[in-house]
């Protein structure tokens, strides 16, 4: 596969990527509950969900909360280097996962889809951190297959 037509697939992963976490984060998620300005969730207290999953007797519900918040970044952190070439660092990455997932939760206060929480922020910025990690790991791989 060429280049220019890597490039390409890549871009259009990443437009079908964020496509759908905008649309689960908006659209399949509490569409049947609109929420108004009396009863909009926001909740600040950061890492109530690990608490919840230690302390509860529905640990799996709250892990569960905890990895698929995660799990949906993870592509995020492992696409973006490879759309643009100027986020491949840590920090960047990292810091672009952040300020995605804080527009997703402001949008979702605004709205008034979803619940505003600080731990969904924490997780899908940890989500896009690990993304990134994967793909320095996997690049590193791949940059010593090609010497040999």
């Amino acid at each position: 596969m060429r280049r220019e037509t890597k490039s390409k697939f890549v871009m259009l992963l990443f437009g079908v990527y964020i496509t759908g976490v905008l649309s689960l984060t908006f659209i399949v998620r509490e569409t049947m509950v609109l929420r108004t300005p009396e009863n909009r969730g926001v909740i600040l207290e950061p890492f109530r969900e690990i608490h919840a999953m230690i302390n509860s007797q529905n640990h799996f519900f709250w892990f569960m909360q905890i990895f698929l918040n995660i799990l949906l970044f993870v592509p995020f952190g492992f696409l973006l280097p490879m759309v643009q070439k100027r986020f491949q660092n840590i920090f960047s990455v990292t810091l672009i996962g952040f300020l995605f997932s804080f527009l997703i939760e402001s949008m979702q206060f605004i709205t008034g889809r979803g619940l505003t929480e600080i731990d969904d922020i924490i997780t899908n910025t940890t989500g896009a951190l690990c993304g990134y990690l994967i793909y320095a790991g996997l690049y590193a791989v791949y940059q010593q297959l090609k010497e040999y």
